[in-house]
């Protein structure tokens, strides 16, 4: 006789295997936007003080918005929020709270933006 249930972890296994279909390519659309945006910035990080750049890193998307977003970062061994990071809108659509991106970025004007950006990672 033949079992036809499914265990917990198995359909826990096929939930994520659904998700990381359906998100990955809206993953790397979001990246292919935001690396567009960052070659138009025209934004030079050597004219920047150090307080308006951020080094490129992995960062966690903690909050999106309609062109904007909020990063996790770590400063001086604590947890903190950066943001609003303005970005296209077109981005913010495709993007979701939790995922990572490798990104760098600098501050103009007071505002937050991304000028190197390499991979969106859903997670």
């Amino acid at each position: 006789m033949r079992n036809t249930e499914e265990a917990p972890e198995t359909r826990d296994g096929m939930e994520e295997g659904a998700d990381a279909a359906r998100n990955l390519p809206r993953a790397v659309r979001a990246a292919e936007i935001l690396y567009w945006a960052a070659e138009d910035s025209g934004i030079d990080p050597n004219d920047l003080d150090d307080e308006d750049y951020m080094e490129f890193d992995h960062y966690n998307i903690s909050r999106v918005e309609p062109g904007k977003l909020w990063i996790e970062i770590y400063e001086k061994g604590k947890r903190g929020t950066l943001g609003p990071i303005l970005v296209p809108k077109s981005a913010t659509s495709l993007l979701g709270e939790g995922w990572d991106i490798s990104c760098a970025l600098a501050r103009v004007k007071g505002k937050w933006r991304i000028i190197e950006v390499a991979n969106v990672y859903p997670l």
